[in-house]
């Protein structure tokens, strides 16, 4: 999970700050909803950088969480809270995929590779053949 749920974590920081502008003039809402939304932009972006750990994917499953209860300030936040956790779910989902496929292309190389030293080790040992 190296790449998909960061990226996804990172995106859905961008469309929470983009909510901000949108809440506070079309929305009608006050200051606190837009530093609510911002504060959950800027946490997002933090759990982007840790959601290659088991940590940070649990943080970033909180957040979907939050995001998802921003609808009470922000009555659209809830669809879009609502698509991102399918996406989140998806990343992880794939993520781990990616992963264990990459390990065991990861374990066949090595494999290879110990196979081709092992036969590089027992040419060296043998004696040359006696020409005749």
């Amino acid at each position: 999970m190296k790449v998909l749920p960061p990226a996804v974590l990172f995106l859905e920081a961008i469309v929470v700050a983009l909510a901000i502008p949108v809440a506070l003039t079309v929305g009608g809402r006050d200051a606190l909803v837009g530093w609510v939304l911002a504060a959950l932009a800027v946490l997002l972006v933090l759990a982007a950088g840790m959601a290659r750990s088991p940590r940070g994917v649990a943080i970033g499953s909180v957040l979907q969480v939050a995001v998802i209860a921003s609808g009470v300030l922000l009555p659209a936040m809830l669809l879009v809270g609502l698509i991102f956790l399918g996406v989140w779910i998806t990343a992880l989902y794939f993520g781990a995929q990616a992963d264990r496929i990459e390990a065991q292309h990861t374990a066949e190389a090595a494999q290879i590779a110990r196979a081709s030293a092992d036969d590089a080790r027992s040419q060296a040992s043998e004696p040359p053949a006696a020409e005749g």
